[in-house]
């Protein structure tokens, strides 16, 4: 980092790294194919990558009203990613659920991740990549976000 920056306020320093990783990962799909993604996308196509869940139970898992879920499940819907089916223990229910699209999107996410990593650990050398990997689950674990970590999800969109 050069002088000139070493003064820069570190909020907006990680903001931005976040923002530039984004701006690559969104780039990255879009050359596969999978444009008009928006970040908030993202969390709800992890917390579906396992399971179905209902509009209710994602809310409450992302940490977000069922409005503000229910906005973002209508672009993914109409984005092909999302589809909502009858819930078979409840017939009132309905599950939301990855589409193939929305399933193969998520894989093509985290090759892209997983590429970055890579490249980025190419730049700094593997002990630098491993100590800015740590002091990340450092952060997140100052925050007792450790549970979100291991269930790889991110709460809020």
């Amino acid at each position: 980092m050069s002088s000139d920056t070493a003064d820069v306020d570190f909020g907006i320093l990680f903001a931005l790294a976040f923002r530039c990783y984004v701006d690559h990962l969104h780039a990255g799909l879009a050359e596969q194919g999978y444009t008009g993604i928006r970040s908030t996308f993202g969390p709800v196509l992890r917390a579906l990558r396992d399971r179905p869940a209902g509009l209710t139970a994602l809310a409450g898992e992302l940490g977000v009203t069922k409005q503000a879920v229910a906005r973002v499940v209508d672009d993914m819907r109409a984005a092909g990613l999302v589809e909502q089916t009858p819930d078979p223990d409840d017939g009132r229910g309905r599950l939301l659920s990855l589409t193939p699209r929305g399933e193969a999107m998520v894989t093509a996410a985290v090759a892209i991740g997983t590429a970055y990593e890579a490249e980025l650990a190419e730049e700094l050398g593997p002990r630098q990549a491993r100590a800015l990997r740590a002091g990340l689950e450092r952060i997140v674990a100052r925050s007792g976000a450790q549970a979100e970590l291991a269930a790889r999800r991110v709460r809020s969109l």
